[in-house]
């Protein structure tokens, strides 16, 4: 079989930020597509025989609509380009993944479509990218076994993939076999739960099989009247989500999801199907919650904790500066005017939602009935009456219980409002900090918040001034006020970054392109999203959410774990001494295996 190889180079899917692991850990030895050492065509044979026939080659989704394909398919293309925006079907389809870019091993090396108008490609070629040679749909924790010996004792490395909603990429490599659980999406709710030899009182709970949505989760929520500390984003997988740690709408007042995970079913690198929890394999339960999705093994289902309904009273604002006054300035005096307030908030387990776009501000409050009041709200509310010269309040819709339930402001609110600022289908990259309450303590430390923020958006559009093709307007910085303050004191019951519990915001900074973009462009691009966070940095604010990270963070071991990564990296190496579970850019991962590569349009293979 002939195959064209492309080397990575250092801005592509794995960058040359090279870890220093602790011994014993080797940089592991992955087999790759080209190498003599690849699975034989009867090793991979054997494995589809134990699974029931159920490996299968991939190529590309987009591949049918590429005239210069093998695979080329009108009609096939058809289905492609009307759901090729869409997050449910792209979710669906084992190699595509939520947004473009992490399809390809860099520019020019993937198989994309114009997200703004999907049409057939006459001129390009269809690169394999990242999308793995082989994948297999498991649909219980046996199967991920057999799969996890097969792979180790194969040396083929495993890429897990339920919906493809991961900003690092995590979901598709190449030289991989996909694993993939997007249809293990059972949903059981036991009113009295307790966790394996556990002698503890049981609890209300809610076990996820390892592809449940939190669009799916909510809705079984709202049917069976309980609530669920999950996220924002509906999109998101639950398992993936759990374990980066994962806030939402109730994690001011009820902390972290991860703080309310009782159980995991997780295969290990040794192949066992393990039932751990507080009681069974207690140090690896502590590092699966929040530890970093991918570094631990195959997780096939989740417990969580669940609570009675919890109905949620929301302030919907949107808010104009005064056009013949400094923009710039105003967005800044923003910022701070809700900083001035947001350790308070974020305290009296209410959550903000700040998006300045420089001439028009979306400033959401949403808080939990059983825990806050809405007149928490109101001295920033009479502040903000006082400053109307500067600012015009153009829409408010307030109410102490708007929502009557998580899974009504979920479906009605907070996941549209999500669903509207990720464009499925094009290319997207974050950055992100955790802005720690002690940064906003005093008025001088919330101003240089404020001024760092806006000097990381000019940052952030500093390649959209010319209007280049390929990209839609500026964009603004995210302040995400839902940080688990309610849990603050429980920092070290799990394995999350210390950073989340310590913040009041999570800035987030993100951009979406599409491939109308050039190389120039798409460089200059993905370098302003890895520079914004800068100005925060360079005041000493250096943790980041890994979940909503930056793909090419330096120093990421303190950023994404803080001074937990030393506790991760030693269970890490007790129940993964070989150090198969490398994740990019999780505990003890090596991120510049040689066993990547980058292969042509030209493989086909046949289980």
């Amino acid at each position: 079989m002939k195959q064209a190889v492309i080397a990575l180079s250092p801005l592509l899917f794995f960058s040359s930020g090279i870890a220093t692991l602790q011994a014993p850990y080797d940089t592991p030895e992955f087999v790759s597509f080209s190498s003599k050492k690849w699975p034989s065509a009867s090793e991979w044979a054997s494995l589809n025989t134990s699974l029931g026939g159920r490996l299968e080659n991939l190529r590309p989704w987009a591949a049918v609509c590429y005239s210069s394909d093998p695979l080329f398919d009108y009609d096939e293309c058809q289905t492609v380009l009307t759901g090729y925006d869409n997050d449910t079907v792209r979710e669906s389809v084992p190699t595509a993944l939520l947004w473009a870019n992490w399809e390809a091993c860099g520019y020019g090396n993937g198989c994309p479509l114009n997200y703004s108008n999907p049409q057939i490609i006459h001129d390009q070629v269809c690169r394999q990218g990242t999308t793995p040679p082989y994948s297999v749909t498991i649909s219980n924790a046996s199967d991920a076994s057999i799969v996890v010996k097969w792979a180790v004792g194969n040396k083929v490395k495993l890429t897990v993939k339920n919906t493809g909603h991961d900003y690092l990429g995590r979901s598709a490599a190449p030289s991989t076999l996909q694993v993939n659980t997007h249809t293990m999406d059972e949903i059981s709710y036991v009113s009295e739960f307790v966790p394996q030899g556990s002698a503890a009182s049981p609890v209300p709970a809610l076990t996820l099989g390892a592809g449940a949505q939190l669009h799916n989760i909510y809705a079984y929520a709202g049917m069976m009247n309980f609530s669920a500390v999950l996220g924002a984003c509906t999109t998101v997988g639950a398992a993936g989500y759990l374990q980066g740690g994962g806030h939402g709408v109730l994690t001011p007042a009820y902390g972290l999801g991860a703080d309310h995970v009782l159980e995991v079913e997780i295969v290990t690198a040794d192949g066992s199907v393990r039932t751990i929890n507080a009681f069974q394999d207690p140090e690896l339960f502590w590092a699966v919650r929040g530890g970093g999705a991918g570094s631990w093994g195959i997780i096939t289902s989740m417990t969580i904790q669940t609570y009675p309904v919890i109905g949620i009273g929301a302030s919907l604002l949107v808010i104009e500066p005064n056009p013949s006054q400094n923009l710039t300035a105003l967005a800044i005096d923003f910022i701070a005017l809700l900083g001035k307030y947001q350790n308070e908030l974020v305290n009296s387990g209410i959550v903000s939602v700040l998006v300045p776009f420089e001439a028009q501000y979306i400033l959401n409050f949403y808080l939990p009935t059983t825990t806050s009041h809405i007149s928490t709200l109101y001295p920033i509310f009479a502040e903000l009456l006082t400053l109307s010269s500067n600012y015009s309040v153009i829409s408010n819709t307030t109410s102490a219980t708007m929502f009557a339930s998580v899974t009504a402001a979920e479906t009605e609110n907070i996941g549209p409002f999500f669903d509207s600022v990720n464009l499925y289908g094009a290319s997207n990259q974050l950055s992100s900090r955790l802005i720690p309450q002690t940064s906003l303590s005093t008025p001088t430390s919330i101003q240089k918040v404020a001024e760092a923020i806006w000097t990381g958006s000019q940052i952030l559009n500093e390649p959209l001034l010319s209007g280049p093709p390929g990209t839609f307007g500026a964009v603004p910085p995210f302040l995400l006020g839902n940080m688990p303050a309610a849990t603050h004191q429980k920092a070290n019951e799990t394995g999350a970054n210390p950073g989340l519990y310590e913040a009041a915001w999570h800035v987030v900074y993100a951009m979406p392109w599409t491939i109308d973009a050039n190389e120039t462009t798409n460089d200059a691009i993905v370098e302003a999203i890895h520079g914004a966070t800068d100005p925060l940095t360079a005041l000493g604010i250096a943790s980041s959410y890994q979940n909503e990270g930056d793909p090419f963070e330096v120093n990421w071991q303190q950023v994404f774990f803080g001074y937990k990564y030393a506790n991760l990296s030693s269970i890490k190496q007790k129940y993964d001494p070989g150090n198969f579970f490398t994740s990019y850019k999780g505990v003890a991962s090596v991120t510049d295996l040689q066993a990547y590569q980058c292969y042509a349009e030209d493989f086909h293979a046949d289980p």
